[in-house]
């Protein structure tokens, strides 16, 4: 009787520890905006921050975790353009990396791989016009991405979930990151954009689990960025939270402990296609500010770092009626000059 006890004892503690980690998630209450304002042409110095215009608290449109381990990999190496390509980045598609990874998102990025096939994995859907999509992408629909694959095959498959790592906070401010790598058009994200995150109390890092955020485009963004980004709509804005490192190191085991375990990490997206009608125009660019409190869904942990992303829905360079115009006029003078000169 005693060891049917122990076991009894034993399986319920099991369950309770899996009920426990059912439980613990994120809600889409944890991250809001709760400041939207036009950017003026001419900019105050120093601007509030977060912009002053408030509207009712709105909260996050959808949250994914929390997720194992570490939000890599970012945007990266030689053949990476940060323009948001498919396997490029974690939220493209690419494979959880570090020690400690997320069953949803290795051996398979079963949230954010458009080709992730659940009842063959092994076998994802191809690139080759098979129709075939993974019906249960985070944040965004198969009918969002876009061909952006480069071949000039004649395939219309849409490749591209369009993510564009813009930088990452560690509590030393924040570190931007480079868009369109290698293309034309590169650009810093920091010098279009200023992004900052303040903390209630502690600093990210070390304490902090709650505080205020802001995302404040310059005026003349949507100029910097054409030739990478056309006209320049971003869609989704997602911000992600990650818990600072546990490092654990098992009784007699050598060597370094294994610093990711116990770190989780969570997305928050906001979907502007909802909360604006639309995506964010950013030829009529808006400041952003908003809040969050990490309090519960972290379990008290404190706040290692930010990542923030944003998506760019579609690639589209329509030449401006000025140039168009310009075209015209080009082009009816090179007519007649050629006619003139077969008069001659």
């Amino acid at each position: 009787m005693k060891y049917v006890s122990q076991a009894l004892l034993f399986f319920m503690l099991i369950l309770l520890s899996n009920i426990s980690k059912a439980t613990t998630m994120c809600s889409t209450s944890d991250v809001t905006l709760t400041d939207v304002q036009l950017v003026p042409e001419v900019q105050v110095d120093p601007f509030p921050n977060p912009p002053s215009t408030t509207i009712p608290t709105t909260n996050s449109s959808d949250c994914v975790g929390l997720l194992s381990g570490n939000d890599k990999p970012y945007p990266s190496g030689g053949g990476s353009h940060n323009i948001g390509e498919y396997g490029d980045g974690l939220l493209n598609g690419a494979v959880q990396t570090g020690g400690n990874t997320d069953d949803s998102l290795a051996p398979f990025n079963k949230l954010f791989d458009p080709f992730y096939n659940e009842s063959d994995p092994l076998d994802p859907f191809e690139l080759d016009g098979s129709e075939g999509y993974n019906p249960d992408l985070a944040f965004i629909l198969p009918s969002d991405l876009q061909d952006l694959d480069g071949a000039n095959d004649g395939n219309s498959y849409k490749t591209d979930p369009g993510w564009v790592y813009l930088g990452k906070e560690e509590g030393e401010g924040f570190d931007y990151a480079t868009a369109g790598k290698g293309l034309l058009g590169e650009t810093n994200v920091g010098s279009v954009v200023d992004i900052s995150f303040s903390c209630a109390v502690g600093s990210i890092g070390g304490e902090c689990v709650s505080g205020a955020w802001s995302v404040m485009p310059d005026y003349n963004i949507a100029n910097t960025l054409f030739d990478l980004f056309g006209d320049g709509v971003f869609d989704h804005l997602a911000l992600v939270f990650k818990t600072g490192n546990v490092c654990e190191k098992e009784e007699g085991e050598k060597g370094k402990p294994d610093c990711e375990k116990g770190s989780n990490f969570a997305i928050y997206d906001f979907n502007f296609n909802i909360l604006l009608g639309g995506g964010l125009d950013l030829s009529m660019p808006y400041n952003l500010g908003g809040a969050f409190d990490l309090d519960t869904a972290f379990g008290g942990k404190g706040i290692s770092h930010i990542s923030v992303w944003a998506r760019d829905p579609a690639f589209s360079k329509e030449i401006p009626e000025p140039k168009s115009t310009m075209l015209l006029i080009i082009a009816f003078i090179l007519l007649t000059l050629r006619h003139r000169a077969q008069r001659k």
